[in-house]
């Protein structure tokens, strides 16, 4: 089997289960510094260099994950961070992860999401196709293994559950090591063992490098904003509140110019809302119930200017008509008046010629009653010349 010179092995795991204790039992020194929970987290990544057998072993030590803190915006952030410097570290690639597992450590349900997280950070396929299992606390199996004369092999064989199913996954690439050993022959064994398992997975020819990383961005993505999302959540119903308490106070108000004026800020108030939730999810839909939320406001809000103008249209039209009876009502009332006031006046007038004809017919009586008056003077005085 054609044998690379040199190997690059990424170590990730599990805080606590002996990741960079592993790394030193393969360099043979002590190399990394083990650290306790959070602080495995922030530590900078670590990488040193070896000869064995005259081959450049480059060991790279990854952030530690699964800590109960792991659940946090700030932690996901920092592993995210620490495993794309652990990437950068090495532009070539890695022939494998060599995922720490601990011997005598139950794969609990911690465990088991320890697996998922750190898929969603290197791929769903990158234990299929780049793990090593390397099982730490290799000297208690021993110690066991005197005992009982079971043989690691045996012991593989013998695992259900959950376990199994990783050690089917990463095809039963697995190998015991003693971290704590100072006898050269077992660390020799134990690493010639892991650079077997290595060159054979190698063979394939094939590297994880930045583009297997970037081709499981989405997925990173999504754990990011998975993070965030209770603050994310919290954040927007609060806004979400404010502009439904909003929204009714403008549904009480009546004028509806202002109303309508109100109701497309609101709007756009709203729409910002749901262009930043959108932006805080990109693209991944860890946010899409939060987006349906937001949208189902626009909706209402939108629903509300429809019919705020039906009712301005309305109420426009209702007052038309109002305006066009009223002009109605006013001519009529005016031809009314006129038709009165000329009935008036066409009164008047019967009534002034009524008087002028009473005048007239008093004058003319009085020159009659006169013309008689002067008649019969003048035949008395003829009757008394007569006598």
């Amino acid at each position: 089997m054609m044998q690379s010179s040199d190997v690059d092995l990424l170590l990730i795991g599990k805080t606590g289960n002996g990741k960079s204790a592993a790394g030193n039992a393969i360099l043979k020194r002590r190399a990394f510094k083990s650290s306790g929970a959070f602080s495995s987290v922030t530590k900078r990544i670590d990488y040193e260099v070896s000869d064995f057998n005259g081959r450049i072993l480059k060991i790279v030590d990854g952030p530690g994950v699964g800590d109960t803190r792991m659940n946090t915006d700030e932690a996901v952030k920092l592993v995210m961070v620490g495993m794309e410097k652990a990437i950068a570290t090495n532009p070539k690639g890695y022939h494998a992860f060599l995922l720490v597992v601990k011997y005598g450590q139950r794969f609990t349900g911690e465990e088991q999401d320890t697996i998922v997280f750190l898929k969603k950070i290197f791929g769903e396929t990158f234990v299929k196709e780049f793990c090593i299992l390397l099982m730490s606390n290799g000297d208690t199996f021993e110690s066991e293994s005197e005992e009982t004369g079971q043989t690691f092999e045996d012991w593989c064989r013998s695992q259900t559950g959950a376990f199994k199913s990783l050690l089917s996954e990463c095809n039963n690439r697995i190998v015991l090591f003693n971290n704590l050993t100072k006898d050269e022959d077992i660390r020799d064994k134990q690493l010639r063992q892991l650079l077997s398992v290595v060159d054979r997975l190698s063979s394939k020819g094939q590297r994880y490098t930045d583009k297997n990383f970037e081709e499981a961005r989405d997925a990173r993505m999504r754990v990011m904003v998975d993070a965030q999302e209770p603050l994310i959540r919290d954040e927007t119903m609060r806004e979400v509140s404010l502009i439904l308490q909003k929204l009714e106070q403008i549904q009480a108000r009546d004028h509806f110019e202002t109303k309508l004026d109100l109701l497309e800020a609101l709007l756009v108030r709203a729409e910002a809302l749901l262009k930043s939730t959108c932006d805080l999810d990109r693209g991944t839909g860890a946010l899409h119930e939060i987006v349906q939320t937001v949208k189902s406001i626009i909706s209402t809000i939108s629903d509300e200017i429809k019919f705020t103008i039906r009712n301005q249209k309305e109420s426009q039209r209702i007052k038309k008509i109002e305006e066009e009876l009223k002009r109605k009502a006013d001519e009529e009332t005016e031809r009314v008046r006129q038709q009165f006031e000329l009935m008036l006046k066409q009164e008047r007038l019967a009534d002034e010629r009524k008087a002028e004809i009473l005048r007239q017919q008093e004058k003319t009586r009085e020159e009659l009653e006169r013309k008689m008056r002067r008649e019969r003077e003048e035949r008395q005085r003829e009757h008394a010349i007569q006598l």
